[in-house]
């Protein structure tokens, strides 16, 4: 007797149940399996239920995934602790023996006059120092942050660098100055530094994040999960890193998965950017009527979303509705918004996209996968880490 047919989740092909894989995609098939009554029924379409449950055991998967990805970050963290230990202590030694012998005239003299966050920075770098000319270290990185505050970036830069040469082993330091690398768009430079940190503090979550947001705008996906995943549970960054998983698994035309992701991380707050990604994933997973909803509603929360406005306009073009379809390319003209992806199309006049606005542009040589799209959706990624990391 012929098995039970199980269909694609991410492609909805047919599939023996006896495939691991999907034929038609290689996508790794998860149980969902249609009623044998079912089998011979050619015109059926799958029920709301169905829809639904489907969705569902795809955000049961993503959990999983990120689950396993961060168990094995974890297991990396904690061999690289125990490398460092040892060196750790010794520098713990040094830095109380420094830090005795240091008269309190010469701390009171090294005190920063400035606001309380610049003079946090300079103190946590300044405790982590194990060299001795801690005079010399104290003022290249106190002009550092002072210039950096006065927007001379190109001398701010110079000073930090000098100050990570005398202190390569500080990781308040390094930090410090690839999260101001990363801000300026100098991402080749933040992820040296990066890197460095995370050899010395591979737990800091700060650094995770930074470095696992920058593989990921270079597409290294594999990398960019296993630093991530460790973080997808926590309040202060699920948002940025559930959001950086859903782009990662749109380039891989994942589209269950990446509906569940940016799903997650428009748990705790509605967000235009989420909807509007949302509504692109469900238009490349063939489900017009969840596209529509998700458009519409991040037009609701923010009617100046020229893209949210012509991807309205694409799907009311796939389903013929013409009408609807040139009120809405109007409004999208008539928004005008920075930096839209629709800008192109709009001066062309086509609604003819193989694939949705947020994602056009992956197929580009070198593509940045996360700030190489809508301005936009660059900001909104920077605006959300700098939230996650301050």
């Amino acid at each position: 007797m012929e098995r039970t047919s199980v269909y694609c989740q991410n492609c909805r092909s047919q599939n023996s149940l006896r495939d691991t894989h999907c034929q038609h995609c290689g996508t790794r098939l998860l149980l969902v399996v249609f009623p044998q009554s079912l089998q011979y029924d050619t015109n059926h379409v799958p029920s709301f239920y169905e829809d639904h449950l489907l969705e569902r055991v795809s955000l049961l998967e993503l959990r999983l995934v990120q689950m396993s990805e961060s168990l094995r970050i974890a297991m990396e963290i904690i061999r690289e602790q125990g490398k460092i230990v040892k060196e750790t202590q010794h520098q713990v030694r040094l830095l109380n023996k420094r830090l005795g012998n240091r008269p309190a005239q010469e701390a009171e003299e090294n005190k920063p006059k400035a606001n309380n966050k610049r003079a946090r920075t300079i103190e946590k770098a300044v405790a982590e120092h194990d060299s001795p000319n801690v005079e010399l270290f104290t003022k290249l990185l106190t002009e550092g942050v002072r210039l950096l505050e006065k927007n001379e970036e190109k001398e701010a830069f110079r000073m930090l660098e000098r100050a990570v040469l005398l202190s390569p082993r500080n990781t308040s330091l390094l930090f410090f100055t690839a999260k101001n690398y990363f801000f300026a768009d100098r991402f080749a430079d933040a992820k040296k530094y990066l890197e460095k940190a995370f050899e010395l503090a591979p737990d800091n979550e700060d650094v995770l994040l930074l470095l696992g947001t920058i593989y990921a705008d270079e597409g290294e996906t594999e990398k960019a999960r296993l630093f991530l995943s460790i973080l997808a549970e926590i309040e202060k960054t699920s948002r940025i890193v559930n959001f950086i998983w859903g782009i990662l698994a749109a380039f891989e035309e994942k589209w269950t998965e990446s509906i569940a992701a940016f799903k997650l991380a428009s748990e705790r707050e509605e967000i235009p950017e989420l909807h509007y990604l949302t509504g692109a994933a469900y238009v490349q997973h063939d489900d017009a009527p969840s596209a529509l909803r998700h458009f519409q509603r991040a037009i609701g929360l923010d009617g100046n979303y020229s893209d949210a406005w012509f991807m309205q306009a694409v799907v009311y073009n796939l389903q013929n509705e013409k009408e609807n379809a040139q009120n809405m390319l109007e409004n999208a003209s008539e928004v005008k918004e920075a930096g839209a992806q629709c800008a192109e199309f709009l001066r062309k006049k086509s609604l003819n996209l193989k694939i949705a606005l947020p994602f056009q542009h992956f197929d580009k040589k070198n593509a940045r996968l996360l700030t190489g799209g809508a301005l936009r959706l660059a900001r909104f990624l920077k605006n959300e880490i700098g939230k996650a990391i301050e």
